[in-house]
């Protein structure tokens, strides 16, 4: 056994592999599951400010304007709160054991 310790598995650069459990890899796979939800209702808010031909209704435009905006700020807040999440999972990865 301890023959086995003293040689390690070694990567192809003959550096030791970091021990990465399945807990850690579902839990990076949670946060990106997490940024992908964002994708539709980021392609309506695309939708809303690319679009030229806005009708003439500014009460309309108001109402959208606002909603939009508050999706915006549920986004950011969320994809703040995303990135602070995935960079301490990397950052714990990095720091684990070595085998």
């Amino acid at each position: 056994m301890k023959e086995i310790e003293k040689i390690g598995i070694k990567t192809s650069n003959k550096q030791p592999v970091i021990e990465i459990s399945y807990q850690d890899i579902y839990g990076l796979g949670d946060t990106l599951e997490q940024l992908k939800s964002w994708q539709e209702p980021l392609c309506v808010l695309e939708k809303f400010f690319s679009d030229k031909k806005r009708p003439a209704n500014k009460q309309k435009i108001i109402r959208d304007y606002h909603a939009c905006s508050l999706l915006f700020h549920v986004f950011l807040t969320d994809f703040g709160s995303s990135l602070e999440k995935l960079e301490l999972q990397i950052g714990d990865l990095k720091t684990r054991r070595k085998v």
